[in-house]
């Protein structure tokens, strides 16, 4: 996909979609995929510098203590009214 994304053609999905995917898996892989392709860009033209080491230590721990989600702390009701967190986020 990351070479060349226009080879992909339906074939492909009814391939995956046989094998036990469904449409929005298949979308999510598909996204990821695009998304680190313009992440690893961007990087790339801009310079940005890698993490550490012990960047990417805390960051497995993390993840593998907490998975990708975290909890935001509650929020009052008069706070919403001055800061609204996104939907996903509540």
């Amino acid at each position: 996909m990351v070479a060349n994304s226009t080879s992909i053609d339906q074939a492909d999905a009814d391939a995956v979609k046989a094998a036990g995917w469904t449409d929005e898996a298949l979308y999510d892989a598909i996204t990821v995929c695009a998304l680190f392709q313009f992440y690893n860009n961007w990087i790339d033209a801009t310079g940005v510098s890698d993490m550490p080491d012990i960047g990417y230590e805390a960051s497995g721990r993390r993840l593998a203590s907490h998975g990708y989600w975290m909890e935001s702390p509650p929020v009052s009701a008069d706070q919403s009214a001055v800061n609204p967190q996104p939907t996903a986020m509540r």
